[in-house]
């Protein structure tokens, strides 16, 4: 199954950044992609005093129209990045994702990334946007896909839901900081991958001064399988399902964990 990374050099300029999306989903299609992901506010730099300006009902706006159409022309399943989403006098990030046949659904960021470290670094995602209280979107695509947002990958619940209900990968549209970045992204992403025995695919905007860059594919057993570097790029990537059958088959940790001793439970379960 191919799989296309679309790391887009974001900028302030939203219909610019909806062409260039268009235009990176083409040339993956072009290279066989069946499922692509592009990056957290691919559409809007990652700046909050941007998100009000940029934002749009999901569906029914601009970014909608473009992935529907560009899902519909080219055959692939897309997950939308995120988004600023404008709903009943709140901002959200959200992501949209599509298939061939249309809008699919839509996830809202449920962790927000509210950071203050006295004298170095803050940033309090929630004081422009509203947390969501969506469980990760689940998606029957080529490859059983969940799709979690940035922040969440820090929750291993969160994935571990995503693994629960029988997904092979988690799709997670991302603009970790320049700051967390160096130390933590991959190794959060290798290790998502591994403890749950799927492929984690993460898509950030090229590097900038709000994000890190380095789009990459963790594989199940806790690979690097391509990190896109700081740059603008598309990879387009085959996912191999014998990889999941075989470290779930050698290890079985989904069959041997201990489920009279603990289990992770959804409100309402």
């Amino acid at each position: 199954m191919k799989l296309a990374l679309c790391q887009l050099r974001v900028t302030d300029d939203k219909a610019a950044n909806l062409l260039r999306a268009r235009e990176i989903l083409l040339r993956a299609a072009d290279r066989g992609a069946a499922i692509a992901i592009l990056p957290e506010m691919f559409c809007i730099a990652y700046e909050p005093r941007l998100f009000a300006a940029a934002a749009e009902p999901c569906p029914g706006g601009e970014s909608a129209a473009m992935l529907a159409e560009t899902a519909r022309e080219t055959g692939m399943w897309i997950v939308g990045g995120s988004v600023p989403e404008r709903s009943e006098n709140r901002l959200y990030n959200t992501s949209m994702s599509f298939s061939p046949a249309g809008y699919i659904g839509k996830y809202r960021k449920a962790h927000l990334f509210d950071i203050d470290v006295p004298g170095k670094f803050r940033f309090m995602e929630s004081e422009t946007i509203a947390a969501g209280s969506d469980y990760p979107l689940m998606l029957d695509a080529p490859m059983k896909t969940g799709v979690a947002v940035c922040f969440d990958i820090r929750f291993p619940e969160w994935a571990r839901l995503v693994m629960q209900r029988d997904a092979d990968l988690l799709a997670l549209p991302a603009a970790f900081s320049r700051n967390t970045g160096p130390r933590h992204w991959e190794l959060l992403l290798r290790a998502r991958a591994l403890d749950n025995q799927l492929f984690v695919a993460a898509v950030s905007p090229a590097q900038s001064r709000s994000a890190y860059g380095h789009s990459l594919v963790a594989t199940p057993d806790g690979a690097v399988l391509h990190d896109c570097g700081e740059e603008e790029a598309l990879a387009v990537l085959d996912l191999d399902p014998g990889m999941l059958a075989e470290m779930r088959r050698s290890i079985p940790v989904k069959a041997n964990r201990r489920l009279d001793l603990y289990r992770l439970e959804t409100t309402g379960d």
